[in-house]
């Protein structure tokens, strides 16, 4: 961050610590009594309350998020503060990410965008059709830079806790237009340790799952509380059923009765054409847990 080309004397940083029981203030001491950053201390509250509080210190015309363990390439704030001044309808910037991999210390593939996306102005409400029309989503997280005066507008609920990085991105795009720059500017770190890395211990998978529902159920509650389009709704109440039926699947619950309930939902009530039915799996979701098991099995065995 201290790095950057955009001058440094216009770069605002600030730290929200939430709830660590590591030397986190020890580390930064330093640059918080310099100055050079904003240091806050918080419970821990979870992601999207150590985010919502950032949001709210923040003076800046421009809000970027950087996860811990991420890092901004040279010229992250430069290019992207350059789109955002270019046009007052832009309320959103982002770009692609490359993976970093911490166990190996050495960055990997850079993450591909649609073309259809990259390099020109969107409007907002057309970018979440066609995120949410694709099962795709991009320019969240360390990717993501929001115009500060609407971005402060916006209520950002606790209980979004883990799926802060869509939250953010639904909650903005309709306020305006996104852009999307064609090379890397940030990377996207995985380890073994963190929420990208992949873990053996059932119970810590069990906790982060239920976690995982408990955000995604509070995003489709926020999204019916704030009159979204009953389309973004509707596909997002698809999503939130199949995260539901999945986790029982991990624990190896999932049920006839389940199956039936989630069929119910989704073709008796939801209705969706084919098109989503493909890009969501829905399918897959409706074969038994065993089955399902034995023909990954199968498979496995055949490869």
């Amino acid at each position: 961050m201290f790095n950057q080309s955009y001058p440094k004397e216009l770069i605002e940083v600030i730290v929200v610590d939430d709830g660590s029981t590591d030397d986190t203030q020890m580390v930064l001491q330093k640059w918080i009594a310099s100055g050079e950053l904003k240091y806050f201390y918080q419970q821990n509250q979870g992601k999207a309350a150590a985010t919502a509080l950032a949001i709210q210190q923040s003076s800046g015309k421009y809000i970027f998020n950087l996860d811990a363990d991420d890092f901004f390439f040279k010229d992250k704030i430069d290019k992207t503060v350059s789109i955002f001044e270019s046009n007052e309808e832009i309320v959103h910037v982002a770009s692609a990410a490359q993976v970093f991999n911490n166990d190996a210390r050495m960055l990997g593939d850079i993450e591909k965008l649609p073309e259809i996306i990259v390099g020109k102005e969107l409007e907002g409400r057309w970018l979440l059709d066609y995120f949410y029309d694709n099962n795709i989503l991009y320019g969240g997280g360390t990717t993501y830079a929001a115009r500060a005066s609407v971005l402060k507008r916006i209520e950002v609920p606790a209980a979004v806790d883990m799926y802060i990085d869509e939250f953010l991105i639904l909650a903005i795009l309709p306020f305006g237009k996104s852009f999307f720059i064609s090379t890397a500017l940030s990377t996207w770190r995985v380890h073994s340790s963190n929420y990208s890395g992949k873990t053996a211990d059932a119970e810590v998978k069990k906790n982060k799952n239920e976690r995982l529902l408990r955000s995604s159920s509070a995003v489709l509650n926020y999204l019916i509380k704030n009159g979204f389009d009953q389309k973004i709704i509707d596909i997002y109440c698809i999503k939130d059923a199949i995260r539901i039926l999945a986790f029982k699947e991990s624990i190896n619950q999932k049920s006839i009765k389940d199956i039936w309930l989630f069929a119910r939902l989704i073709f008796i009530k939801m209705q969706p054409g084919i098109n989503l039915i493909r890009k969501y799996q829905i399918l897959n979701r409706l074969i038994p847990a065993t089955l399902f098991k034995m023909m990954k099995r199968l498979l496995n065995r055949n490869q």
